[in-house]
Parts: structure tokens; sequence; C-alpha cells
């Protein structure tokens, strides 16, 4: 793994210059923040890092607007880092993490990050999501050498940072499932090492919930170790996949079109969170439906999926173009279709059976996410239901990771399965 060093625990902000000595040597550090994170605990970092005599130069970005993860940001840290032989020492989360994080693989050097809210799980992981000419996508590029995290600051973040990062620890519930089918189909086997990497550390946060929505140092503590461990989970498997699903290509979506709530952005782990509940609910609505017309069950020629997908990306022809090529190489049709369909109907069983063991029930996840604070329907984060429609449909066009929604695609039943949704649920 790229990451060599993890700390977690109270003060251990006060450690972060003997660690970057630890780590990097005596060499100049670059702190890489915003005015918010800086004014959190950029004092005690600096004073840390300056008492181990580490020459410390600044990139900070403006509270507001929020800084975006995109070319535009990461070529500002870059250029900065390109001034000398400077390491990168990030204090922040998403966003800034993932700016430093490709950044610095863009120069080929290591960085360090000091946690400042247990929001996200990319924290550890080997790349970088950003947003590329409007289009958000994993670039890779290396794990943080060193990471650093004060449970007294993480329990200090305002709550809907906690309930962000509870919300993307949850998505390792639907996530799980979805490597199920693709395990179970052939497409993508399961290698159980990672999987307890990720999934008992995830049942841990869960039956703490309560603890969380409290700001227990403790509890708070086994959510930043959770989300930990699902990036270092994809460090070993240079993948997303153990922990990334159909939730998060939902969010994806999202985050193309820029949503806000009361002129922000929502953050990452809340639109995460409505897209978990939603593969939730069609897992749940998985166990009553009804296989036996699969064989028979209709389908789109590539003229019909294209002009399909022409619609929901309608808002930029520059993802459009981009979402096109992927979309046509996971298309299936003709004696392709009818062989993934048989091979559903013969995997179907057993999928139930293990997803029945993996995913608790939609209920009882949903009123957890509600008491940490997460938003629980498509209305929470401003978004209507033709939106939320058009995000799930367009979930299953973006990515060739196989998913729930691509199964009920290719089974011919996607559409119906939309209409579940009517029933008020969200």
């Amino acid at each position: 793994m790229d990451t060599k060093i993890s700390v977690v625990e109270q003060g251990a902000i006060y450690r972060a210059g003997a660690l970057f000595v630890e780590a990097f040597g005596h060499t100049q550090a670059l702190l890489v923040s915003d005015a918010n994170t800086l004014g959190i605990g950029g004092f005690a970092l600096i004073q840390s890092l300056e008492q181990q005599g580490i020459e410390v130069r600044q990139c900070c970005f403006a509270a507001l607007p929020q800084v975006y993860a995109d070319e535009f940001s990461i070529e500002r840290v870059r250029l900065s880092l390109s001034q000398d032989a400077s390491i990168a020492v990030v204090l922040g989360s998403g966003s800034l993490n993932d700016i430093t994080k490709r950044a610095s693989y863009e120069v080929d050097r290591p960085y360090m990050v000091v946690a400042t809210a247990p929001s996200v799980d990319g924290y550890t992981s080997y790349g970088a999501a950003v947003s590329i000419k409007g289009f958000k996508q994993t670039l890779p590029c290396n794990a943080p050498t060193s990471v650093v995290a004060d449970t007294t600051i993480l329990c200090s973040s305002p709550m809907p940072m906690i309930a962000s990062g509870f919300g993307d620890c949850m998505a390792k519930f639907t996530a799980g499932a979805d490597w199920i089918v693709a395990d179970e189909l052939g497409l993508h086997p399961m290698r159980q090492d990672i999987w307890k990497m990720v999934q008992i550390p995830l049942r841990q946060v869960y039956a703490a919930h309560k603890d969380i929505a409290n700001r227990d140092p403790r509890s708070v503590g086994l959510l930043f170790d959770a989300l930990s461990a699902s990036g270092f989970a994809m460090q070993v498997m240079h993948d997303s996949r153990p922990a990334s699903g159909a939730e998060h290509l939902v969010s994806h979506l999202w985050e193309m079109e820029h949503l806000q709530k009361d002129g922000l952005p929502v953050s990452h782990g809340f639109k995460v969170a409505v897209g978990t509940l939603a593969m939730s609910f069609l897992y749940e609505r998985l166990v009553r439906m009804d296989f036996s017309s699969i064989m028979e069950r209709p389908s789109e020629s590539w003229e019909e999926r294209r002009e399909n997908i022409e619609k929901v990306f309608s808002f930029s022809p520059i993802i459009l173009e981009q979402v096109l090529p992927i979309a046509k190489v996971k298309f299936l049709e003709g004696d392709a279709l009818k062989t993934r369909r048989k091979a559903i109907l013969i995997a179907l069983p057993k999928i139930l059976r293990r997803c029945s063991v993996q995913l608790p029930p939609y209920g009882e996840l949903r009123q957890a996410m509600k008491e940490v604070g997460c938003p629980i329907s498509y209305a929470d984060i401003n978004t209507t239901k033709e939106d939320f429609f058009r995000a799930i449909r367009g979930a299953q066009m973006i990515r060739n990771r196989y998913t729930i929604l691509d199964l009920l695609y290719e089974a011919g039943f996607l559409e119906e399965m939309l209409l579940a949704f009517d029933q008020g649920v969200f």
C-alpha cells in the first residue's frame, strides 16, 4: 500500500510535524487548505511542522465558493508545488484531498493528509475523484503516504460532515451487494480478504450509529477507521469496486450537474446516502419480482439506447461525448443479451440469498441514516422525482461496472422497478 503511516487519536495534530519528518525527512512543506480548514487546525499544524525545523509555504483556497475538485484547482496546487521540492500537506477532507492527491501525482511526489472531518472514504484511496471538463471520474494517483486524524477535531466538525461520512460508509452495504451480483455472474470475482477489510468495520459503524449521532469520540473514530479501511481496500485492489457501486454512480450524475441546496454544493456523502437508500430499496423489491418472463422481455436497439442516453445527458454535450463510448461497450443485444439473461436467471437464487445476508432491512437502514442526520429522500438534497429517475438511468450508463442497475436493465425490468418509487417511499 502507498500509506505507510496512519495515526487516528486525540491530539494527533500535534504529532503531525514528527510524522512528516518520519515519512519525508526535513524537506519543505506546502500546506494546502481553505480558509475554513486553516482556521480549524492551521495554527497547530504549522506550529507542529516548524517545531521540527520544517519550512512551510501555503496554498490556501477561499472559504466561498467552496473549492471544487477540477482541473483548474489541481493546476493551482501543481504550479505551487513546482516552485520547489516541497511535499504537500493537505489540511481538509474530500475535495481538498483529491486536488492535492492528483497535483502531487502530476509532479511525482508523495503527500500527507491531515483530516478535518470523517466525511468521506477518499482520504486513503489510491485515486482522486475529480471533474475534468465537467465529467466526474476517478483519475489515477497515489494514496497519501501519511494520514493524521485528530479525534478532537473530527468530533468538533459540523454534524452534516459527520453525517456525510456516515452516508459514505453505509454505501458499502449496497456496493457490497453489487459486488455479489458481479461475482455470481462471473464478471468480477470476490476477494475475501478485501471484502472483510471493508465489511467488518462497516457493521461496527452501523451498530454504533446512535453514538455517532451524539459525537461520541470512540464511535466517530470508528467511523474514520471504517472510511480509511475502504480506502486501504481500494489501494490494495487498485479498483474502487470494494467501496463503490450503483449508489456512487447515482451521486456522480448529481455531481456532474453541480447539484446545490441553499446555494451550496450538496456533499458527496449526502448524494451517496440518497443513492444508497435507493439501491437498498431496489434490492428489497428484487426479492418480490417474477423473473420467469426474462427471456421474452423487450429490449432496446442501440439506436433506441443512444437516443435515451442523449436525453439523459442533454445538459452537457461534452459529457455526452464521453459517455457514449462507455455505454456502447457495455451494451448487449442479440445472442449476447440472451446469454446474459440466461446467466441472470441461473444466478438469481444465490444472488438473493447472499444479498439478504449482506443488506440490513431498508427501513432500518433509512432510520439509522435519519438519526445521524443523512438525507433520506431526493427532496432532501433539492432534486425532483424526474431528476432522481434521470440520475438512476444515467448511473447505469456511465461506468463499465456491473451493478443492480445493469442486472435490471439487461433483464428488461429497470423502468418497471422505477415505478415502485411512486409509492411515496422517497
